[in-house]
């Protein structure tokens, strides 16, 4: 007779059940969404804000239009999300918009952590890690597109996973749907083409065999990609509604922001206006080193030591599909945003930190992993707790250390400085003129949401295609026949060089399209064959010895410059001897530099001067040169220009 030995069950205690179920993915994920959500709206901006936000924020709310590349889906969804949202102005209403995004972007990274480590308490630390990276934080807090671009690139990767795990066909048509929701809002996921390439390459290498079937499958799931396009008819459609498509503020034609036709839409949704800002050279060099530093401000030396250790994970345990689509998708935002030079390119950055945060969960993972094997804690659950509360430390840190800069909460400085502005008594209708589009969305929130001064019409360079917008100067000539009062918003440096302003009033300055009044001392120096000085002029301060002042030199343009030229004012003594320089510059910098002059203009320009204290009384002479800093090639000689002369 066989005995045969009797097996105990054990049964679970109350603790360990509401262990097991309080530690289920579904519940995890739900923390995590919620505590972002909870940090999001407790540190979200209360209200309207410059720039891009502030452009949504009222574009949202009228179903109009924004800057290319258009966004229809972000616009749809946040106009609708602001009229339903029962609390809060509009402008509040869509940054709440960008928390919902990022905390179920979190949320969704989660569960892309979670189907490539099996680690809960990994995924979980992970993906609080990159709910609070300060770029993406930053991003949930203001009316923005990257929230919502950031939820559909971990959607995607999370579908990617499933599909590649389980080739079911929900799968595909899913991601097939989701790629062409992602197209309609941002164009930057078709950067990630290559990560998805890698991740799927074993189920495209398996329909190489049936060719047909790979061609037949393909057309299906991009016919189902492209339905989600259909969104850009948004613009066409809209533009007409659309208040601010076309500004009647000349005599002569209308200025139009917008343009209703095949033509308009495409610069639109092409955002063909941007090309120009692509390019491979310094700046691109010097964003690929800078990026080291960006990362090591998201997740400290720690977090990117625990990420890179993570990759190598990957490889060794021969997730090479997984370790791919990482690298990939990570490399892909880096070399793009190197070489796209626009003000705001910290933001693109979002998605590389989500394939960093990837990397970093399987890093942890695999370390709690190995602790648990190795022979001196096997068994030990109180090793790998402890490894894994260290790891916490990561969001930890970020919380407490970037909670005072990204808590925005109070912070309603820009609705309370407009309003200021709009209460100050403005005449009627005047034009609000600036050199930063970004200053003056604002306003137009208030226009077109609020209602208040409906009159006035904030205009700024390039809000328009063609020449007469290219700069601040041939913007103010655009609609000087309008005869309405005409204000920047700031002192701006290049309308002083073409135009006379006057003082400080209620915040603004009032511009004057009147000629320049001739220099006090005339001049008919040439540099070269290209530039007449008209004369020159004292206009601050006196000519003294050890005391400051500015002299001011008039031009006139006999040829269009094709650099952009460096000026240099020299005063040099009988002996030849240089006693003072001012302050070397490209005139209208940015702005109205040498290359935009047109023949014929009067231009002033300024130079603050020194002369030393020991300077003797006397006459000097006033020696200019233009030269290009980048070869030093001159524009003529340096040439004398008038004579000064220096006071006791």
């Amino acid at each position: 007779m066989t005995l045969i030995p009797k097996v105990t069950s054990v049964t679970p205690t109350r603790a360990t059940r509401v262990w097991a179920f309080a530690t289920r993915p579904v519940l995890l994920c739900a923390f995590a969404v919620l505590a972002a959500l909870l940090l999001y709206w407790r540190t979200a901006y209360p209200s309207v804000l410059p720039g891009d936000s502030g452009e949504l924020q009222f574009a949202a709310w009228g179903f109009w239009l924004a800057h290319p590349t258009g966004y229809p889906l972000y616009l749809i969804l946040g106009g609708i999300w602001q009229h339903l949202l029962p609390f809060g102005d509009p402008a509040y209403r869509l940054n709440l918009f960008s928390a919902l995004w990022s905390g179920l972007a979190v949320g969704v990274a989660f569960l892309v952590f979670w189907n490539v480590t099996r680690a809960r308490g990994a995924s979980v630390i992970a993906a609080l890690t990159f709910a609070v990276s300060p770029h993406v934080w930053s991003q949930a807090t203001r009316a923005e597109v990257y929230a919502l671009n950031t939820f559909l690139v971990a959607l995607l990767a999370l579908l990617g996973l499933l599909w590649n795990a389980k080739p079911r066909r929900r799968y595909a048509f899913a991601f097939a749907f989701v790629f062409g929701l992602s197209l309609a809002h941002h164009r930057m996921t078709l950067l990630l083409a290559p990560a998805f390439a890698a991740l799927l390459a074993n189920r495209l290498f398996a329909l190489r065999r049936n060719p047909a079937q790979f061609i037949k499958r393909a057309l299906l799931y991009s016919a189902v990609a492209a339905v989600p396009l259909v969104l850009y008819l948004y613009i066409p459609l809209r533009a007409g509604a659309t208040p601010y498509a076309t500004l009647d503020v000349s005599l002569a034609a209308p200025i139009v922001v917008f343009e209703n036709s095949p033509r308009g839409w495409l610069a639109v949704i092409l955002g063909s206006g941007f090309s120009e800002q692509l390019g491979i050279d310094a700046v691109t060099l010097a964003a690929l080193r800078e990026f080291p530093n960006l990362l090591l401000t998201q997740f400290n030396p720690v977090g990117v030591a625990a990420a890179l250790f993570g990759f190598g994970a990957l490889l060794w345990q021969r997730k090479f599909e997984v370790a791919a689509f990482a690298f990939f998708g990570w490399l892909a935002f880096v070399a793009f945003n190197s070489v796209y030079h626009i003000g705001d390119i910290a933001d693109y950055y979002t998605p590389a930190y989500f394939f960093a945060c990837l990397a970093l969960a399987e890093g942890i993972a695999f370390s709690v992993r190995q602790l648990r094997q190795h022979p001196c804690t096997r068994g030990s659950t109180l090793h790998a707790i402890t490894l894994l509360a260290f790891f916490a430390l990561l969001p930890m840190q970020n919380l407490f250390r970037e909670f005072e800069s990204q808590n925005h909460r109070r912070r309603a400085d820009t609705r309370v400085q407009w309003e200021t502005l709009l209460a100050s008594g403005l005449p009627q209708n005047a034009l609000v003129i600036s050199n930063d589009r970004d200053e003056l969305t604002p306003l137009y929130y208030l226009q077109y949401v609020e209602d208040k001064r409906p009159d006035l019409v904030g205009l700024f360079p390039k809000i328009a295609a063609g020449p007469n917008y290219a700069n601040v100067v041939a913007l103010v000539e655009r609609v000087a026949p309008s005869n309405r009062p005409l204000y920047a918003l700031k002192p701006i440096p290049a309308l002083v060089m073409k135009f006379i302003i006057g003082e400080s009033k209620n915040g603004l300055w009032k511009i004057h399209v009147l000629p320049l009044p001739a220099p006090k001392n005339s001049s008919d120096a040439m540099l070269g064959d290209a530039l007449r000085v008209r004369g020159w002029a004292i206009l601050e301060g006196d000519a003294r010895a050890g005391e400051k002042f500015t002299l001011g030199v008039q031009y006139e343009p006999r040829k269009h410059l094709t650099r952009d030229y460096m000026f240099s004012v020299q005063l040099f003594d009988g002996a030849g001897k240089k006693i003072a320089q001012g302050n070397d510059h490209v005139p209208g910098v940015g702005e109205y530099p040498p290359s935009q002059w047109r023949v014929g203009d009067v231009i002033q320009d300024q130079y603050a001067l020194e002369p030393s204290p020991d300077t003797a009384a006397g006459e000097y002479k006033i020696m200019l040169r233009a030269y290009d800093s980048s070869d030093d090639a001159a524009l003529g000689e340096l040439t004398e220009i008038g004579v000064l002369q220096i006071g006791e």
